[in-house]
C-alpha cells in the first residue's frame, strides 16, 4: 500500500466518523463561506459535484441560488477516466454514473471545459500548498489540466493535513473552503 493510499484511507476513515448532523451543519457553514467568497460572486458559470457518502455536501446552492447570475454545471463520466460538464438545476434529472456517483443525463446541455470560472472540487484530503489527493482514478486532473478556472478544493477542516507527496500528472489547487473559510495557495 502506498503513502498515498494510506493518507487517502485515514482522511476518508475520519470524515466517515463525523456524524450525520456534524456533516450538514459543517456543510451549511461551508456552503455559507462560498456565498459570501470573491471568487464564487464573480463567477457565472461554476461547476459543483454532486456529493457520494461522506462527501460534504453543496448541492443546496443550486436551491440557494436560483434566480441568480449563476450557471452551474456538474461532472459526467466518460470511458477513459474522462469528464464531461453538464448544465444543471435543483429540478435536473439525475442518473447513476461510475462509481455510483449522481450524475447529469445525457442529455442535459454540455459546457466547455474552458468557459467554467470555478471548479468546486472534491478530494479525499489536500495539504497547504494545494496538493490535492483524489480518490485514484484520476477524473479530475484529467479535466482540470490547463484549465483557466479557479480550482477550489471541498472538504471538512479535518481533510486539511500538512503535506501529501505531489506527483507530476496532479493538478493543483488554488485554494480549499471547509467550514472554517477559504485557505487560497500560491
Amino acid at each position: 500500500m502506498s503513502v498515498k493510499d494510506v493518507l487517502r484511507r485515514e482522511a476518508l476513515n475520519r470524515r466517515a466518523a463525523l456524524t450525520p448532523e456534524e456533516r450538514a451543519q459543517r456543510a451549511g457553514a461551508t456552503a455559507q463561506h462560498l456565498l459570501q467568497a470573491p471568487i464564487f460572486q464573480a463567477s457565472r458559470i461554476v461547476a459543483i459535484y454532486l456529493p457520494l457518502k461522506t462527501e460534504l455536501a453543496l448541492d443546496s446552492l443550486l436551491a440557494a441560488t436560483t434566480g441568480s447570475l449563476h450557471r452551474f454545471v456538474a461532472p459526467r463520466t466518460l470511458p477513459g477516466n474522462q469528464m464531461s460538464f453538464h448544465e444543471i438545476t435543483s429540478s435536473s434529472d439525475l442518473e447513476q454514473g461510475f462509481g455510483n456517483i449522481k450524475q447529469p443525463t445525457n442529455v442535459a446541455s454540455q459546457v466547455n471545459v474552458t468557459d467554467i470560472d470555478l471548479f468546486l472540487v472534491p478530494l479525499a484530503a489536500c495539504d497547504q500548498r494545494g496538493n490535492r489527493l483524489g480518490f485514484g482514478g484520476g477524473f479530475y486532473d484529467r479535466a482540470l489540466r490547463h484549465q483557466r478556472g479557479f480550482k477550489l478544493g471541498v472538504g471538512f477542516s479535518l481533510q486539511l493535513l500538512p503535506h501529501i507527496e505531489s506527483e507530476p500528472h496532479d493538478v493543483t489547487l488554488d485554494g480549499f473552503i471547509s467550514e472554517d473559510g477559504i485557505v487560497y495557495f500560491e
